[in-house]
C-alpha cells in the first residue's frame, strides 16, 4: 500500500484551493436537486441529503472551538454519553432551521474563504468533503467531479484509516479508478470509478463496488467521514 502523503510540502494556498474546489463540486451538484432527493436517504444511516450537507457545513464551515463547544452543549442538551449522537443533533437542528438555498450558499462562502486563505485547509478537511459529497449525492447518482488528485489524496488518507479486512484486501488486490487514472493497493487488479473505491474505503456501499458486496462493511455512523 503506498504511503500518506500528508501535503506538508504543500502550501496552504494551494490545499485551500483544492478544498475550495472541492466545496464547489458539491454544491454544483445539489443546484438540480429535487424538493424529494434533498428529503432521500444519504449512505448514512439515518440521515437524509439534506441532514448529510447540514453536517458538511457544521463541520468544516465552523471553527475548531466552535466545533468542540457544540458537541458539548448538543450531547449536555441530548443526554449523549457518545458525541456520535450529539453529530445527530447538531446536524438535524441546522437542517431542520435552514432551507437548501442557504445550505449551498453556506457551502460556496465557505469555499470562498478557503480559497482565500481562511480556515482550516488539512487533508481532513477535504475528505469530509469529499466522502459526505459522495454520501448526499452517489445514491442519487449525480456524479461529483472531483480532481483526479482529489479523490488520490482522499483515497490514500481512506486507505491507512480503513477497517482491518479492508486494509488486508489492499496488501493482495490493487484498486483501479479507471475515471481518474490512478491504484491504489498491491496485487491483482479491481477495477471501479473512483467514487466507488473512496466510499469503499470508507465503510459505503457503492453502485460500482470494486468487490463482491460481502466484503462491504454496514452503514456508517453518521458523522463520520
Amino acid at each position: 500500500m503506498p504511503e500518506f502523503d500528508s501535503s506538508s510540502q504543500q502550501s496552504d494556498s494551494s490545499r485551500g484551493a483544492r478544498l475550495a474546489e472541492a466545496l464547489e463540486v458539491v454544491a454544483g451538484g445539489l443546484d438540480s436537486l429535487t424538493a424529494s432527493q434533498w428529503a432521500a436517504p444519504s449512505l448514512c444511516d439515518g440521515w437524509s441529503v439534506k441532514d448529510t450537507i447540514a453536517h458538511l457545513v457544521w463541520r468544516v464551515g465552523t471553527g475548531s472551538a466552535r466545533l468542540a463547544t457544540d458537541v458539548v452543549r448538543a450531547s449536555v442538551a441530548g443526554h449523549h454519553l457518545n458525541p456520535m449522537e450529539s453529530f445527530d443533533d447538531i446536524a438535524r437542528g441546522i437542517a431542520d432551521s435552514g432551507g437548501t438555498d442557504e445550505l449551498r450558499r453556506e457551502l460556496r462562502a465557505i469555499a470562498k474563504d478557503r480559497a482565500a486563505g481562511r480556515g482550516r485547509v488539512n487533508i481532513g478537511e477535504l475528505a469530509e468533503v469529499v466522502i459526505h459529497g459522495y454520501d448526499a449525492l452517489h445514491p442519487l447518482q449525480v456524479t461529483l467531479p472531483f480532481a483526479a488528485e482529489t479523490t488520490h489524496r482522499v483515497a490514500t488518507m481512506s486507505a491507512l484509516k480503513a477497517q482491518r479486512s479492508t486494509r488486508a484486501l489492499l496488501r493482495h488486490r490493487t484498486l483501479v479508478a479507471l475515471d481518474a487514472g490512478w491504484r491504489i493497493g498491491s496485487g491483482s487488479e479491481i477495477v471501479a470509478d473512483a467514487a466507488s473505491i473512496v466510499l469503499f474505503l470508507n465503510g459505503r456501499k457503492a453502485m460500482q463496488p470494486p468487490e463482491p458486496s460481502n466484503i462491504f462493511a454496514p452503514a456508517p455512523t453518521p458523522g463520520l467521514a
